[in-house]
């Protein structure tokens, strides 16, 4: 494993090549030059929308059509530290693959340094990419979540089998200064995804819940937003400072036996939501296997 420091450092010369400039490759490449870790010029970004493009290119963010012309372009900034960012959906996989293997294809042929193909695809293995794109790539594995967007993600990375020892360096500098990164074997990103990746619609969902019950009561919207949106923040910033206490810990130092949080909760508890809760998630991880066949 790379050093931190090491990291950092291969990070601040590396060059990539992200393929699909939507939300998620917006949230980290604006995150990582809002951290300071990259510039605009270590960027290009290949995405069809011109709305999009335009998007990038306000930020200084080289941004162009064709897949070919991004690999290109991270190409004559540097023989080394190259890499490719796969950011598209699952389904659009096979369009891209084959200009990127070309690629990876080309640079060992010349005994360079072969781009490193980074992916955030959901339900997309590392066997799979290393059959698509060629014996010999080295993949990397990364599954970000939304709040990467604020710098507060929760993002998982993996290597696959043709990997070098910190191979994963400066995609980890890079996932870090987004939030967290938590280091899994390949076999669990199903399970990540359904609990992290998705986790933040369900943090959603129950915010939308407890603003409709708000209303019910009587708030207005614009109360009911205001109470919600500060009461979640709230809760979540213990949790992520209170070292020492649990989340169930915490749960019942809110309850009082007999009190009004203990009458909700045990609505809760005769409904099973527990049960639902994992439920949701084997059901989640299930799908992710689906999609990774």
């Amino acid at each position: 494993m790379t050093s931190p420091r090491n990291a950092a450092a291969e990070l601040s010369h590396s060059t990539w090549c992200v393929i699909g400039g939507g939300n998620m490759a917006s949230a980290i490449v604006l995150g990582a030059l809002d951290a300071g870790v990259l510039v605009p010029d270590q960027f290009v970004v290949v995405e069809l929308d011109a709305e999009k493009r335009a998007a990038f290119a306000s930020r200084g963010i080289a941004a162009v059509e064709a897949i070919g012309e991004g690999i290109g372009w991270i190409g004559s900034r540097s023989a080394e530290g190259l890499h490719i960012l796969l950011a598209v959906k699952p389904q659009a996989l096979p369009t891209v693959t084959g200009v990127v293997a070309s690629a990876v294809r080309a640079a060992l042929e010349r005994a360079v340094s072969a781009p490193r193909v980074v992916s955030i695809l959901a339900g997309t293995p590392c066997s799979k990419l290393e059959s698509l794109l060629g014996t010999g790539t080295r993949v990397i594995r990364a599954m970000p979540n939304t709040p990467a967007r604020i710098r507060r993600g929760t993002t998982a990375i993996t290597c696959g089998k043709s990997c070098r020892a910190g191979d994963e360096g400066p995609t980890r500098a890079l996932f870090a200064s987004l939030g967290t990164v938590v280091d899994l074997d390949e076999s669990l990103f199903d399970a990540f995804t359904a609990i992290a990746g998705s986790g933040p619609a369900y943090v959603f969902y129950l915010a939308e819940a407890l603003h409709n019950a708000a209303i019910s009561q009587g708030f207005t919207a614009a109360q009911a937003e205001l109470v919600v949106r500060s009461m979640l923040s709230g809760s979540a910033d213990l949790l992520s400072r209170e070292s020492t206490q649990s989340a169930s810990a915490l749960r019942a130092a809110v309850t009082s036996r007999g009190g009004t949080t203990a009458a909700a909760t045990a609505v809760f508890d005769a409904a099973g939501l527990m049960g639902i809760v994992s439920q949701a998630i084997s059901c989640a991880t299930e799908r992710g296997r689906e999609l990774s066949k």
